[in-house]
């Protein structure tokens, strides 16, 4: 998929995100300082080492956690510990801020209709040829949110979660170019696809919403 982390499917990042237990445990992963153990997240979340152990079974096989291997005590099998995954090895962290920022600086003095025009051209750049409801997802999980599903709110539409938004500071005092951005960068995943999108910016304090319909 144009746009995608080497190694990483979009199906498999649809799956894997589509369970809420899993997007905290990415949370987590990526506040943490280091790495993690099962332990430590188990802890945290209140989930069984079980069920973390099979959540992050799911997000490793999709590309989004990484996992090292080091030495416990005593002389048992080295222990497993966890990190957010980075979407390329090559690639620098900050990756979906430099993009939000090129788009930025594309629509400056242009308003919220140069707003959407730059994020088209990043939803093109990430945009691939598989089903809408993936493509979405996929380029969320690269920009830093963290996708789910919901019902649609009427016949024929699929609701797609964006909690934590990780520009929803600067969202919240410029909607105008954030959120305009944010809509154009979801035309242009989707454009030809047959299907239209509308975004439902901060619907809940860190949660906005992209509302899907086919054409």
């Amino acid at each position: 998929m144009t746009g995608m982390p080497r190694g990483v499917d979009a199906q498999r990042v649809h799956h894997a995100l589509a369970v809420p237990s899993r997007r905290r445990l990415m949370t987590l992963l990526r506040e943490a300082d280091g790495l993690l153990g099962v332990d430590d997240m188990a802890a945290a979340t209140g989930l069984s080492v079980a069920t973390v152990r099979h959540h992050l079974a799911t997000l490793t096989e999709a590309g989004l956690v990484t996992a090292t291997a080091s030495a416990g005590p005593g002389r048992g099998r080295p222990r497993l510990r966890y990190a957010a995954g980075r979407p390329d090895p090559e690639e620098e962290a900050d990756t979906p801020f430099r993009e939000l920022a090129q788009a930025l600086a594309e629509a400056v003095g242009g308003g919220p209709g140069a707003s959407r025009e730059a994020g088209l051209g990043w939803g093109r750049r990430l945009a691939g040829s598989g089903p809408a409801a993936e493509r979405v997802f996929a380029a969320a999980a690269r920009m830093g949110f963290a996708p789910g599903d919901a019902p649609g709110p009427a016949p024929g539409t699929r609701r797609i979660l964006l909690h934590e938004c990780p520009y929803r500071e600067l969202a919240r005092a410029r909607p105008e170019v954030v959120c305009a951005v944010h809509q154009g960068v979801l035309d242009g995943l989707l454009e030809s696809s047959g299907t239209t999108v509308r975004l439902l910016p901060f619907i809940g304090s860190d949660l906005c919403a992209a509302d899907l319909r086919t054409t």
